[in-house]
């Protein structure tokens, strides 16, 4: 039989089978230690009835008075502690009970001479009768048990009365209204009741538990509307990110694209494709390490948390311009990110192709003559200086060299200035297929005059002056103004070799402008290098 786990059952229970064990173990222990004594006690008054009789005895065996020791015998045989008796006086006088059993242990009482005190006349021996006694022993002992029995489960059962009106039932009250709270209902988590003035351990017991729960609810009402708001938050911003037009990514420390929104797939995707071609974040905008190097400075820079660069880059057949600004992500909390979290870089790029388009015409417009699309005066004057500077710090060389048009003004006064245009166009043209490297320089400096620079390590004068007879060839060669009709024109070239002619800009201008003069003056057509007089 399975026992209820309730304590209202078992406490009562324990308290009843250790009342019965301790009655059972205490009447076990009294019944053997009671038994023992009253033994001890009939003996006892065995020993007195034979001594009570003892003067009785002594007259009969002093005066051999058979008749008095019989009824003697007699009345201590009728007694129910007595078995027998045996009175034996001076001469052959030897009174007994019937049946008597002399092999057991009598009580033997002296009988002492009644005028002679050191004299006995005879002796009296009273046999108790054991069964008897131990009968009555037992008899009355097992009634004590019983009663002592009786008494513990008496006392037991109103202590289970008492311990369950003042302890378990009150537990059992607080539990099942306890068992009524679910915290992830708050509506169940009422306070739990208490008797008005109970000041006992359940009491307080009761008002620790309600304070608790008063703090736990307020606690779970401020995580609920916390949470909810948090959920409110990160679907709003789910939705800002998803839904924005930037592109948004996140970088881990090795620069990996980590997570990244639909803009960003769009941005920096071939259409059609549902996935990134790399997410390693500075392949992806081909300038890689221009990209790591940028990444790891702002890593490692406590005081710059973010930065902007317009980065120009190839999808499939498009060319872009993305203006992307890289946020170093900062833990918020005060306790630390598990891993490399703190390494995070935020990504956000905006498509600013048109933008840079139009600041790139911009430029160039403010940069370039509108008609030959030369660098004009004011650029190409700045660009000059920083050429000369370039190689004044470098041990290089720069060949500047001055150009202006021969006959040009007849082609305008014959033909109109669209016609004189068109030869400016085709000039620049042809003087851009003879200085087409990285650093060479074509300059429109003004009306029909251009200039043209080249770096170089070594001066080669007899190549230079190839170089410029070509150009002159070239100039030379028939230009068609319309359909049907074509000029000619010629140039004069003035040449100056920076440092060895100079190392200030005007100087080498001024010097280049002298020797193209003297070339017109000495009959146009030719090539003359800076000579010092």
């Amino acid at each position: 039989m399975k026992i209820s786990q309730n304590l209202y059952v078992r406490v009562p229970l324990a308290i009843a089978l250790v009342a019965v064990l301790v009655a059972l173990l205490s009447s076990t222990l009294s019944y053997y230690i009671g038994l023992q004594e009253k033994k001890d006690t009939n003996y006892l008054l065995v020993k007195q009835l034979a001594q009570t009789m003892a003067k009785t005895a002594t007259i009969s065996a002093y005066l051999n008075d058979g008749e008095l020791g019989q009824e003697i015998i007699s009345g201590l045989f009728s007694n129910d502690l007595v078995q027998g008796a045996r009175l034996d006086g001076e001469g052959e006088m030897s009174i007994s009970s019937d049946g008597l059993n002399e092999q057991q242990d009598g009580i033997v009482i002296p009988l002492i001479h009644p005028f002679i005190d050191d004299a006995v006349v005879g002796t009296l021996t009273v046999y108790p009768d054991d069964k008897y006694i131990e009968q009555q022993a037992q008899t009355s002992l097992k009634k004590e048990v019983a009663l002592i029995l009786i008494q513990s489960i008496i006392i037991a059962f109103f202590v289970s009365l008492v311990v369950h009106r003042w302890l378990t039932r009150p537990i059992q009250k607080l539990t099942d209204s306890f068992a009524t709270i679910n915290p992830s209902v708050p509506k169940t988590m009422r306070m739990l009741l208490v008797k008005q003035g109970e000041k006992n351990e359940i009491g307080k017991l009761t008002q620790g538990i309600n304070s608790l729960m008063h703090e736990l609810h307020l606690t779970i009402s401020n995580e609920r509307a916390l949470r909810e708001k948090t959920q409110e938050l990160e679907s709003k911003f789910r939705l800002i990110f998803e839904q924005a037009s930037a592109g948004i990514c996140l970088l881990n420390e090795k620069n990996i694209i980590t997570t990244f929104n639909p803009a960003f797939l769009q941005y920096l995707s071939v259409a059609g494709q549902t996935d990134l071609a790399s997410l390693h974040f500075p392949t992806l905008l081909n300038d890689v390490d221009k990209l790591e190097k940028l990444l790891l400075s702002i890593r490692a820079d406590k005081n710059r948390p973010q930065v902007t660069l317009d980065i120009e880059c190839r999808i499939g057949n498009k060319t872009l311009w993305l203006h992307c600004l890289f946020a170093k992500l900062t833990e918020q909390r005060s306790n630390e990110r598990s891993g490399d979290q703190g390494n995070l870089v935020e990504v956000i790029i905006h498509d600013v192709t048109e933008r840079a388009e139009r600041e790139f015409q911009t430029r160039f417009e403010a940069d370039h003559d509108p008609l030959t699309h030369l660098l004009n005066r004011r650029s190409g004057d700045k660009k000059l200086d920083n050429a000369l500077l370039y190689c004044l710090e470098n041990q290089q060389n720069l060949v500047l060299m001055m150009i202006d048009l021969d006959k040009f003004k007849p082609v305008n006064d014959t033909y109109g200035h669209e016609a004189g245009d068109k030869v400016l166009i085709a000039t620049a043209k042809r003087l851009k297929a003879h200085f087409n490297l990285a650093t060479d320089l074509c300059i429109r400096w003004g009306g029909d005059e251009f200039i043209v620079a080249r770096q170089l390590m070594n001066v080669d004068q007899e190549l230079i002056l190839e170089q410029a007879n070509n150009i002159i060839a070239e100039i030379e060669q028939s230009i068609y103004i319309s359909k049907d009709t074509q000029c000619h024109i010629g140039a004069s070239i003035g040449i100056v070799v920076a440092p060895k002619d100079g190392k200030v800009l005007d100087e080498l201008l001024v010097k280049a402008d002298d020797m193209m003069y003297q070339v017109k003056a000495s009959g146009r057509g030719q090539v003359a290098f800076y000579q010092k007089l």
